[in-house]
């Protein structure tokens, strides 16, 4: 049995799957505030023990964090972990090959094989929970930066004179238009303008054909997709396309991401 795992900045979701993204077994739970990696090491050997599928053939993890190319977890705001070789801990605990990888970049690649973005050269994804994350796929393939960096959306700046971020930045689009943001308040049209501007910007830089959202923000009182795209254009370069705007059709993109990752890995 493959396992993926989806360690975001709220909740922790696992499954198992022989192949495909065909759960026999799930998961879901909110994420104890102070979680370590021992932690999570114990929630998935207690999981492995009560599903009783053995030793997993492979594990995926798809996490809200920047990560290098060995699976070494740099840093995560929301987790609080930094300097956490999450991979080599995975793979000496359960002995089987092990993928770590930023959680969006695992979304944009199940969306460019299997999801909204299949057959398009270029497409932004974004994933909008308790923060903000993005990737671009350009030329069909996932975008990470420079140094594997290049996965935050939230931190766009839209309100220089806004609030503190998390970040330690001030006025980020996260403290606008994340779930986090808006978990208490009432419906209002200023985080979706928020995110129509820096959404508009990004399509004035790269031009992409799709925007894909995804992400449990996403039925919260404040969003609405038909506004957003109608607020998108006066964000925009008038000579530059307008995408297609799309949810995702998958109820969680980085989790399947995540699990087609480390079968191409193993």
């Amino acid at each position: 049995m493959r396992y993926a795992v989806d360690l975001g900045g709220t909740h922790v979701r696992v499954a198992a799957a022989q192949s495909g993204c065909e759960w026999r077994h799930q998961h879901r739970s909110r994420r104890v505030a102070g979680m370590t990696p021992a932690d999570f090491v114990a929630l998935l050997s207690d999981l492995i023990r009560e599903w009783g599928t053995g030793r997993p053939q492979s594990i995926g993890v798809s996490v809200a964090a920047v990560v290098d190319d060995e699976g070494y977890l740099l840093a995560s705001e929301n987790l609080g972990w930094k300097d956490v070789p999450l991979r080599r801990i995975l793979a000496d605990a359960f002995s089987c090959p092990v993928l770590v990888e930023t959680d969006v970049f695992c979304g944009a690649a199940y969306e460019t094989r299997l999801g909204a973005a299949a057959g398009a050269t270029s497409a932004l994804y974004l994933g909008i929970g308790t923060g903000i994350g993005h990737a671009l796929i350009l030329d069909g393939r996932v975008w990470r930066g420079a140094r594997r960096g290049a996965n935050a959306f939230g931190h766009t700046i839209v309100d220089p004179s806004g609030a503190r971020c998390y970040c330690g930045h001030q006025g980020c689009l996260c403290t606008e238009a994340s779930g986090l943001a808006q978990a208490d308040k009432s419906a209002s049209d200023v985080p979706l303008q928020r995110l129509a501007l820096s959404i508009g910007n990004a399509v004035t830089l790269v031009e992409p054909e799709c925007v894909i959202l995804s992400g449990g923000a996403l039925n919260q009182a404040w969003f609405d997709l038909d506004r957003l795209a109608a607020l998108i254009p006066a964000f925009t370069y008038p000579a530059a396309s307008q995408p297609r705007l799309v949810r995702s059709y998958a109820a969680d993109p980085n989790l399947c991401g995540a699990l087609l990752l480390s079968m191409e890995q193993s």
